[in-house]
């Protein structure tokens, strides 16, 4: 039976409190490559928020994922993945989440309406409860950057996805000074334990994200091993809102 998490002061535990205003704005893009095993140059990832809408009476944030295979991997494993989140402006849960993915013979195309106030979700004709403030994985990822993170801590984020509802943990590991394409970057890694999400970055074993450490938590490198192999991202330019 899953634990209820009541508020957003108690989903951020353990070293993690809520920061003041969001630390991403709307036209933050940020573009990544994607290696595999740290060799094959394996593709392009972007993430960006293009603007704030209106769903439901609500504000929320649009926030986009995709990533695709560089052609020389693509006659291997082609991939193109798109991923829509509506997360609310004021605390970041989601309303809406848009997939379209194509990776290998894999198609799946799905949207999934969320309703934080009545805790459910709807995806196609199915309707299911969820916890407490749900995120999927990628707003809990933009939530997560708004906390306060300190080393030794986690956070529990709730997470839905229209088939499965459950606490995923956060872990705070350390501080570590690293360089990457789009410069040098005092960061806070991380490690999310994601099991059974979709996308290019699904997990089959352990995932370290290393984020600034400053207000803005913006995401400089990302270290796991996935369907296809191990995987290394690393910023190579940003964009800043305003």
């Amino acid at each position: 039976m899953l634990k209820k998490v009541s508020t957003i002061a108690t989903v951020a535990v353990l070293g993690a409190t809520l920061c003041y205003g969001a630390p991403f704005k709307v036209g933050e893009k940020l573009v990544f490559s994607v290696s595999w095993s740290d060799i094959v140059k394996a593709g392009t990832a972007t993430l960006s928020v293009p603007g704030v809408k209106v769903f439901n009476g609500r504000k929320v944030y649009h926030i986009i994922s995709t990533a695709s295979s560089a052609p020389q991997l693509s006659a291997i494993f082609y991939t193109r993945d798109r991923i829509d989140t509506y997360l609310d402006t004021q605390n970041y849960t989601i309303w809406k989440s848009e997939k379209h993915l194509v990776e290998g013979e894999y198609k799946n195309d799905e949207v999934i309406y969320y309703n934080p106030p009545q805790r459910t979700s709807t995806r196609g004709v199915a309707t299911m409860r969820t916890l407490p403030n749900p995120r999927d994985a990628l707003g809990g990822f933009y939530y997560v950057r708004t906390l306060n993170l300190a080393v030794g801590g986690q956070v529990r984020v709730n997470y839905a996805d229209g088939k499965v509802t459950k606490p995923i943990v956060v872990k705070v590991l350390r501080k570590e000074q690293v360089t990457v394409p789009a410069g040098t970057f005092d960061t806070i890694v991380i490690e999310p334990v994601l099991k059974e999400t979709e996308g290019i970055f699904k997990q089959e074993g352990r995932i370290w994200i290393w984020v600034t450490d400053d207000e803005k938590k913006m995401p400089v490198i990302l270290k796991s091993k996935i369907v296809i192999g191990n995987i290394e991202v690393k910023l190579e330019s940003y964009t800043l809102g305003s």
